[in-house]
């Protein structure tokens, strides 16, 4: 028996260790997409621990509104819900089973990293690069998970071993390879094209949303979360357009830039398809937080294979649109962090673009979801920092 220190904070001046490896909190961490899973290390502690002089530990989550119940000795282990601490399906049975989950060992001031029994990570690569960091001083055995301890979120989907949700490293690895693959690879297919150019596709979607494979995929096609997207996916979009164009933000652009917002916002959820991912679920699209980065190997068949010709700052820039288009509403509604907006954007046009894609795709799910006073301070300190 272990107790694993994971991705959270301290409760006032004690270091928190859960009793189990998959919790609720690092979900949380790894949906916020401010960390990558694969950087994320385990430090697992002998069950002992709790017979330290200095240590307490719960029967529930120790932050809560309503305290748990606390005790001091490992006599007292029986008073855990194991069944709940060991539970490694995504979600928990209700409120009150998602906080037995999370039974801590709080340990008062100070725990050297020593004293663990192992350090879990994702693979190889990140156990070379600790190795690295590390060298030869006292550290625990780097390890990986084994099938009976999950400690990680893994993409069920896929089956591949990749993470459940993509962090800002790997979103940036997938937009940049396909970013260079049209850069590479545009302007071979213009004899076969079905638009000459960027300005013939924007038409091409304003007259027949279908006009695109990807796009054709999107028609029709429910989303098994009805409470937030009431509306198809190719209805969804297009309001997402209507109500871009009419947003004051979009008209402060300039031609150029009010092209890229229009056709991103065309495409912006094209990741969502093909509707054969969905055939398991009764034809309903699943949740899926990655399809933003989803979209990028999309976007790069209809820029060199769709499109004739597209200048390569055009290409990048709605690439990019594409890809961080949750970006501005996750900062305000969902704790990113804002600086990944900052990283993200090269000039104040493509700031003022990707903010009105934001803002326009946030209304068009929930209009109270769109704070205009904290999006202003968050446009101005990113555009003081850019």
């Amino acid at each position: 028996m272990n107790v694993t220190c994971g991705p959270g904070g301290c409760v006032h001046d004690y270091v928190p260790f859960y009793f189990g490896a998959l919790s609720p909190m690092l979900l949380g961490v790894v949906n916020a997409k401010n960390v990558d899973q694969y950087d994320i290390l385990y430090f697992e502690f002998p069950i002992s621990i709790v017979d330290r002089p200095d240590t307490v530990f719960t029967n529930a989550s120790a932050n809560t509104a309503i305290p748990p119940q606390f005790y001091a000795s490992g006599d007292q282990l029986d008073q855990l819900d194991w069944a709940a601490i060991d539970y490694t399906k995504w979600g928990s049975l209700d409120e009150a089973h998602r906080h037995r989950r999370m039974a801590e060992a709080l340990v008062h001031g100070h725990v050297p990293v020593t004293a663990a029994s192992r350090c879990v990570v994702w693979n190889d690569s990140v156990k070379k690069r600790v190795q690295q960091i590390v060298g030869n001083s006292a550290f625990p055995a780097i390890e990986f998970e084994d099938r009976n301890r999950r400690h990680y979120y893994k993409n069920l989907e896929l089956k591949d071993g990749t993470s459940l949700v993509k962090g800002p490293g790997e979103i940036l690895l997938h937009y940049n390879h396909y970013r260079d693959h049209v850069i590479q690879n545009g302007g071979k297919h213009v004899a076969t094209a079905d638009f000459k150019n960027l300005t013939a596709l924007l038409a091409g979607l304003r007259a027949n949303f279908g006009c695109v494979p990807h796009t054709a995929e999107l028609v029709g096609l429910a989303s098994a979360n009805a409470g937030i997207h009431k509306q198809t996916v190719d209805l969804h979009t297009k309001d997402v357009v209507e109500r871009l164009v009419n947003l004051p933000r979009y008209a402060a652009l300039g031609d150029r830039q009010k092209k890229l917002a229009e056709i991103a916002a065309y495409l912006h959820d094209i990741g969502k398809g093909p509707k054969a991912r969905w055939t398991s679920n009764g034809g309903l699209q699943k949740v899926d937080p990655n399809h933003p980065v989803g979209a990028m190997p999309m976007m790069a068949e209809i820029l060199t294979k769709h499109v004739g010709t597209v200048k390569p700052n055009s290409a990048a820039t709605l690439m990019k649109l594409v890809c961080y288009h949750d970006l501005v509403g996750d900062v305000l509604g969902r704790d990113r962090d804002e600086r990944q907006i900052i990283d993200v954007v090269d000039d104040k046009d493509e700031l003022d673009m990707l903010f009105v894609l934001g803002q326009a795709d946030v209304l068009s799910l929930q209009e109270h979801w769109w704070d205009q006073a904290k999006a202003d301070l968050v446009y101005r300190r990113c555009l003081a920092a850019i």
